[in-house]
């Protein structure tokens, strides 16, 4: 059987990110976007009409398009509980470089002018913002982001759900915990447990995290 193809997009979502990932859809030739957000302020985004009812029996391409790595992760989890035919769309903008030799999770996108460079692994629903780069045999686990201009080095692995704020650089054969963030600027040279908040050059840990699970 031919694999369907992605005419039509669900865009979950209608804000900033929401509009970069209409561009990068609109790059892969999809034309026909519906927007959805529960949300009553948002009326009219792009010029369609706002879906505010919550769906159920979708069985099309659907996108998160929401920054927030907990909240994307719970709004997929709870979409795909109500509409379980539904296919979770990858997007990846043509003017990024990616090795064939990845793997790329459902429901990630892969923003313009990145680099992913051989062996690495990205899960679902992760962010990998305009122009970072990431090494060879890196790992990015489930709803983890990347923001604009990072740089990895070989063999990162960053946790699930975790933040690398804009412009940091992670040395190589580092590992970075689940939950964490990393500051704008930083230069982490050393391990980073599991839900900590470090900045610096060199980075170092200000706090825990607390999180209430959900």
């Amino acid at each position: 059987m031919a694999k369907k193809t992605c005419n039509k997009l669900l865009i979950i979502g209608c804000g900033g990110h929401a509009k970069v990932i209409t561009d990068i859809a609109k790059s892969l030739d999809i034309e026909e976007f519906y927007y959805h957000d529960r949300d009553l302020s948002h009326n009219k985004f792009l010029g369609k009409d706002v879906i505010h009812e919550e769906i159920k029996n979708y069985d099309d391409y659907f996108f998160v398009a929401l920054g927030d790595n907990f909240l994307r992760e719970k709004v997929t989890r709870n979409f795909q509980k109500r509409n379980p035919k539904s296919k979770n769309k990858t997007l990846i903008h043509p003017s990024s470089i990616v090795s064939k030799n990845c793997t790329i999770g459902d429901g990630s996108v892969i923003m313009p002018l990145c680099v992913v460079n051989s062996s690495s692994q990205i899960g679902k629903g992760v962010i990998v913002n305009t122009r970072s780069s990431l090494d060879h045999d890196n790992s990015l686990l489930n709803y983890s982001s990347i923001a604009p201009g990072v740089v990895t080095g070989g063999n990162v692995k960053i946790g699930r759900r975790s933040v690398i704020s804009i412009g940091a650089v992670i040395k190589n054969n580092i590992e970075i915990g689940s939950d964490s963030i990393i500051g704008a600027s930083s230069f982490v040279n050393k391990n980073i447990p599991d839900r900590c908040l470090v900045y610096g050059t060199p980075a170092k840990i200000i706090r825990d995290i607390n999180i209430i699970d959900d």
